[in-house]
């Protein structure tokens, strides 16, 4: 009789252990097919409180772009490019669609400062850039311009972001462009998306 339960309970603990070892193997593909779905899909999934509101503006590809920097507490983020390129960054295709098939124009304040550029899509929806700067170790600089990360995958302490700068002083044109910066710069994080 020893012998018999002996028995039922090392065929117990061999059945429990396969169908638990079955179940979390389950467990792991089906979390592993959504999380891939969600990266085929391009769905952004923003972690910390899902404030983020996109703009429309239109494009071909069908990218939303948001319509402020990340910000914390109301200031905007700064972060070197490895933390930035955690999030949902644009790529360079997608800024290159933005300047081929928007209309962009100055804005200014009041002494006739650049203060703004704005962005017209081909709906006619508005998307605004700041004057933002950069942090360079610990003190800003360049704060008369605007600078966010794009994606960059290359293998090199120099990262792609966007600058953009009123050409002179008394001239009402926009520099554009994309630059390399080193990538522990801290500089703000705009995020796109897809519809």
């Amino acid at each position: 009789m020893i012998e018999l339960a002996t028995k039922a309970e090392n065929y117990a603990a061999e059945k429990t252990s396969e169908v638990m070892t079955k179940a979390i193997a389950q467990a792991y593909a089906d979390g592993y097919r959504d999380g891939y779905k969600d990266r085929e899909g391009e769905i952004p999934v923003d972690l910390r409180d899902n404030k983020t509101e996109y703009v429309d503006l239109g494009l071909p590809s069908g990218t939303l772009w948001a319509t402020d920097y990340e910000r914390e507490e109301g200031e905007i983020v700064y972060a070197p490019h490895g933390k930035a390129s955690l999030y949902n960054i644009p790529t360079l295709e997608q800024w290159e669609e933005l300047c081929e098939n928007c209309e962009w124009e100055l804005g200014t304040d009041f002494h006739l400062h650049f203060d703004e550029a704005r962005c017209v899509g081909p709906n006619g929806a508005v998307l605004r850039f700041g004057r933002t700067g950069l942090q360079e170790v610990c003190q800003m600089s360049d704060t008369r311009d605007v600078f966010f990360w794009i994606k960059d995958e290359k293998e090199s302490n120099n990262k792609d972001a966007v600058q953009m700068w009123k050409v002179a002083p008394n001239c009402y044109k926009l520099g554009k462009s994309v630059k390399e910066f080193f990538s522990g710069y801290k500089l703000p994080i705009r995020l796109v998306r897809t519809k």
